[in-house]
Parts: structure tokens; sequence; C-alpha cells
């Protein structure tokens, strides 16, 4: 039995935890040769022993340096890259009248800024071998009537994520394609720090009535990264359970 992605190599960011470690095992079970990029040796070590064969690289994904070489040890180790996973980010929630520039500079540096960097670094090759895949992690919260006040820094960053993938879509075409996909309230370690108040107001809102696995997103984000969506670019898949339908 063959796997969907067999032959095909990926590169995932924030690999090490929560839908990045979610992806990295899905496409690994799926037959790609994947590395992920992370900042902690620790944190990427436990996707490894979850997946024997996944490559680790430490790096942050918010220095172009980083990511340069990053890109060159997959490329060394691998020879090619088909797949680019954008999963790294972070919020940081906090009142708006006690945010500073700093602040956001730091959210739009981990949330944005880094999908640009390493799409830019892996777009290289891709459009050498005309064949690619690049899928950017954006979120419910991006979305024009979902941002939330605390991480207003945040919910920004997603939204220009989901304009990026638009845009470098039609700048990478016709040979790599570029999405995006959306999670909702998703079963991570953000998520776990949340008050059970907080909970269960997202519950509440969320009309399937469950929070995502991380392997609810790995889903479709494996659909994208697969021969099934070939013809599919420039798109934004919400995976959220329906929260998204409601006003805010």
């Amino acid at each position: 039995m063959t796997g969907r992605l067999d032959g095909r190599t990926a590169l995932v960011t924030g690999g090490g935890r929560g839908i990045g470690q979610a992806i990295a095992l899905r496409f690994a079970r799926e037959g790609a040769k994947v590395a992920i990029v992370g900042p902690r040796k620790q944190t990427l070590a436990d996707t490894v022993a979850k997946g024997p064969g996944i490559e680790p690289i430490v790096g942050d994904v918010t220095k172009q340096e980083d990511v340069n070489r990053a890109i060159a040890t997959f490329l060394k180790k691998f020879g090619h890259i088909d797949i680019l996973v954008n999963n790294a980010g972070g919020i940081d929630p906090k009142p708006f009248f006690d945010k500073t520039g700093a602040d956001w500079m730091r959210i739009l540096e981990l949330n944005l800024v880094s999908a640009f960097l390493c799409a830019q670094a892996a777009a290289r090759p891709m459009l050498e071998a005309k064949s690619g895949k690049i899928i950017n992690i954006s979120s419910v919260r991006g979305l024009e009537h979902c941002g939330r006040e605390p991480i207003m820094d945040y919910s920004a960053a997603k939204a220009a994520v989901i304009s990026f993938t638009m845009t470098l879509a039609k700048q990478l075409a016709p040979h790599v394609t570029v999405n995006a996909v959306g999670p909702g309230h998703t079963k991570t370690d953000i998520w776990r720090s949340l008050s059970q108040e907080v909970k269960d107001k997202m519950l509440a809102g969320t009309y399937l009535q469950r929070f995502a696995e991380p392997e609810d997103i790995a889903h479709a984000v494996l659909f994208f990264a697969s021969a099934e969506s070939d013809f599919i670019t420039g798109q934004h898949l919400v995976i959220d359970g329906g929260f998204s339908l409601k006003a805010g």
C-alpha cells in the first residue's frame, strides 16, 4: 500500500509540538521524508521520538540566517524540497493599552515574517525544479469578524498570512501552489493553558460542539500537500467546527 506523499520531501516549521507535530507525523506516515524546524532541540526531540526518521533542524525561523541554514541543511539531506508548511507562530495575550510596539513586532515576526522568510528560501529551489507546494497555517482569528481584543496583534498577523498566501500564489504560479489552512480552537499547549471559563465560551460558539484535535488540522494540510490539490492555489480552508459562522 502506497502513501499519498511517497517520494516527497517536506519541511514543517514549528514541528516540535501541537499542530506542527501532528502534520509532521502524518506526512511521515504517508511516505514523505520529513524535517522539522524549531528553536529548541528538546522540543523537536519529542516529535522525532514519535516519528523515527524525521530530521530535526534547530533554528529560529524569524531570523534570515537561521532560515537559510535550515533550507541548506534540508537540501543537503534530501536533495530537493517538495513541500513547505509554515506552521511556526505564537501569541501573547495582553490588554490593548498594555501592548507595546515591540510586542506587536515580535508577534508579527513569529507569525508573518517567519512565513515570508521560509517561503522565500524554499521557493527558489522549488521554482528551479518547477514543482512545489507551500502551505501556510493561519487562524480563524485572522478572519475579518473573528479577531479577539487581547490578541489583536496575532489576529492581524494571521489576517496578513491569509493575504500573503493569496498574493504569493500569484507570484509563484504556475509551478508552485500556495494555500492556507485556518485552524479554529485546537487542543494545543496554548489551549491547555486557558481557564475552563474561556474554554466553555469557545465551545459554546463552536457549532460542532467540540475542539479540534491537532490531527483534524493535519488532515487538511495533507490534502493541500498531496496531488489531490494540484489544481488549487491561493485558497484558505478554515477548519473550525463552524466557529466562524457566528457574528464574532
